[in-house]
């Protein structure tokens, strides 16, 4: 018996920290960028996060592009980024 195994859902983060006056942000304080992409049911959705203008606390997700069969689900997969960076503290 064969069995086809495959990834149904699948995270990933990734996060970088730009130093003070960086060109990508220009502010005095160093910057950290988080991004999260969620992969679903063969499509995928981007967002990304930054603590710009306030060191250490991050402003809300922002979509960088979800594919068009996540796009009405768009609401809950902002609350699934909110759920994810509450583990990463």
């Amino acid at each position: 018996m064969t069995t086809d195994t495959r990834p149904v859902f699948d995270v990933s983060v990734t996060q970088e920290r730009s130093p003070a006056y960086d060109p990508s942000h220009g502010t005095p304080d160093a910057m950290v960028r988080r991004t999260l992409t969620l992969r679903l049911a063969g499509a995928a959705a981007h967002f990304e996060q930054t603590d710009y203008g306030h060191p250490g606390r991050f402003n809300a997700w922002a979509p960088r592009g979800i594919d068009g069969p996540l796009q009405p689900r768009t609401d809950e997969l902002q609350r699934l980024c909110d759920a994810i960076a509450a583990l990463l503290g």
